[in-house]
């Protein structure tokens, strides 16, 4: 009987078409794989008769084979086939998940499968982004997926920011009115135009950006401050987000890993071996009294030179505090204040005499711009703490000026003061591409350079050569400049120094700086040049005299219209 039905079942795979095999072989693929890569292994698991099971499976896998080649008509017997596969692994599903925990059941649902699969488009959307944003609260902002309102908006941020912090800048700046928009990104101290995108996009940029730094979105004339973080192919980078507004528009300002441009080693400012010497003789702790007034013009990286000159006291060994208007960064160990100006009870000054009244040993303070805070600050006089006051003013003499005026009365200005230091950011040439000349006699002549000291010069290059094609520069993106350094003038008040001041005789103030080998601003400078740090040019471009006239359109050459905490250093 065995004989006659293997001849007959040889006989019907014989009869049929090769086409129809191949269909029948096709369900058995997949029930095999299913059966002994996923139930099996998860009948062992749940400890559910795993043999009978399987018996169950194999019964039913020969069952379908038989029907599928003795039923006559192979469209009723494919079907049966299939459903005779099918129906020990339903019954499987049904038994075992009346024995399973409820977390553990199998599930077939339509919320079950849209969840699923609005999870893998969500997956495959943060995949295809560029950057990834993590909000303020630390967590992963989800990208928004191509059929949501917000993925244009998504696509501006990547563009926005992506490029700039592909290009190395410091900042961007947005601004919106009714004359239309404008997009300007800060690049080693120098402000450059970028295409401008339409009103409503950019309004749509702003909100977007000010949802992820938890700020409030609907509020859009108050000041608000908030910080996020931004993952994409060049690593982390730390945003912080500034918006204001009025009735004509928004501005929003976005800094780039504004805390790491800040923080920068006192030594590593610019500041001359001969300079930091001097000012070195303020950190004893018998001599950390008076005043030292910090100096330069707006965008010249005032606000990271101070917190430089704050941080270079160890804020665990000294009592160190701060009286700031707006803080920006701040430092392990420093207890820094933000004044409050919407608090009618307490002003500034006000606020300034409770923290002398602590007996700090160090303080620094926001911009003196009345005679109150100024008298507070000259009231401790040399018994006080070390005291430091920024200044935006272009040159020593000017900060002289300003602080005498504020105080109101020259010996009560000069009683306390310790030194006075000015400063103005230059760019330092890139050192992948920078060129080398010889200078002539004539240009070291008008440079007061000595010819004997100095045998090559150079100057931004931006170009190199790759087998005889000339490119951008890699590292400094074709500029010929990568990063900034300070070049200061320092003058330090002694004995004789301060009589002339209290005397009002700035002149002989300068003068007599002069006689004890006070290095000059653009000497300084110069001395980088000499080094190969910067180009003859940018000294000039810095330090010569700021034209009466409007400058160079494309903004390139324009300076910010308030002051630049991010410039570096």
């Amino acid at each position: 009987m065995n004989s006659d039905l293997l001849l007959t079942t040889a006989t019907s795979a014989i009869l049929i078409s090769w086409w129809k095999m191949m269909l029948m072989f096709v369900p058995f693929v997949p029930w095999a794989w299913l059966i002994s890569s996923k139930l099996d292994k998860d009948a062992r698991f749940f400890h559910l008769d795993y043999q009978m099971w399987n018996g169950l499976h194999l019964g039913a896998g020969l069952a379908a084979l038989a029907a599928m080649l003795f039923i006559p008509i192979f469209w009723f017997s494919w079907p049966a086939g299939v459903l005779i596969l099918a129906a020990p692994i339903l019954v499987y599903w049904k038994v075992r998940n009346q024995k399973v925990p409820d977390a553990r059941r199998f599930q077939l649902s339509s919320e079950g499968f849209s969840t699923k699969l609005a999870v893998r488009r969500q997956a495959r959307a943060t995949r295809a982004a560029v950057l990834q944003f993590i909000d303020a609260a630390g967590h992963d902002r989800a990208v928004p997926l191509k059929d949501d309102p917000l993925y244009e908006t998504h696509l501006l941020a990547e563009d926005v920011i992506g490029q700039a912090t592909a290009s190395r800048a410091s900042r961007v700046e947005l601004e919106v009115d009714p004359g239309g928009t404008k997009l300007v990104q800060t690049i080693d101290g120098i402000r450059y135009k970028r295409p401008a995108v339409g009103p409503e996009a950019a309004v749509g940029l702003i909100d977007y950006l000010k949802g992820i730094a938890d700020l409030e979105i609907q509020d859009r004339r108050r000041r608000q401050t908030g910080a996020f973080r931004m993952h994409g192919p060049g690593g982390e980078v730390e945003l912080t987000l500034t918006t204001a507004g009025s009735s004509t528009g928004q501005v929003a300002r976005i800094e780039i890993d504004r805390t790491r441009q800040m923080l920068r080693p006192f030594d590593a400012l610019g500041l001359l071996p001969s300079q930091i010497e001097a000012l070195r003789t303020f950190e004893p702790a018998h001599d950390r009294h008076g005043i030292i007034l910090l100096g330069a013009p707006t965008g010249h990286g005032l606000t990271t030179s101070i917190y430089s000159f704050v941080a270079r006291h160890d804020a665990y060994t000294s009592n160190v505090k701060t009286l700031e208007r707006e803080v920006y960064v701040r430092i392990d160990g420093v207890d820094h204040v933000q004044w409050d100006p919407s608090n009618p009870d307490v002003d500034f000054a006000t606020n300034l005499q409770s923290i002398l009244r602590r007996d700090p040993d160090i303080v620094m303070i926001g911009q003196v711009m009345d005679r109150e805070t100024a008298t507070v600050v000259v009231a401790p006089g040399m018994q006080g703490p070390l005291i430091y006051a920024p200044q935006r003013s272009a040159s020593i003499a000017d900060q002289i000026r300003r602080w005498v005026k504020v105080v109101g009365d020259v010996k009560d200005a000069s009683r306390a003061l310790r030194a006075v230091v000015n400063q103005r950011l230059l760019r330092t040439l890139c050192q992948n591409c920078r060129q080398s000349y010889q200078p002539t006699a004539d240009q070291l002549r008008k440079l007061n350079i000595a010819g004997n000291k100095v045998r090559q010069l150079y100057r931004a290059g931006g170009k190199i050569q790759v087998k005889n094609k000339i490119e951008d520069c890699p590292v400094c993106g074709g500029s010929g400049y990568l990063g900034q350094t300070a070049a200061f003038e320092v003058l330090v008040i002694d004995d004789e120094t301060r009589r002339l001041l209290m005397a009002g005789d700035l002149k002989g103030v300068l003068g007599l700086a002069r006689r004890h080998k006070m290095i000059y601003l653009q000497e300084a400078a110069l001395s980088k040049v000499i080094n190969g740090e910067i180009s003859v040019e940018e000294v000039v471009r810095v330090t010569a005299p700021a034209p009466k006239q409007r400058g160079q359109g494309g903004g390139a050459a324009q300076q910010p219209a308030e002051p630049n905490p991010a410039a570096t250093p």
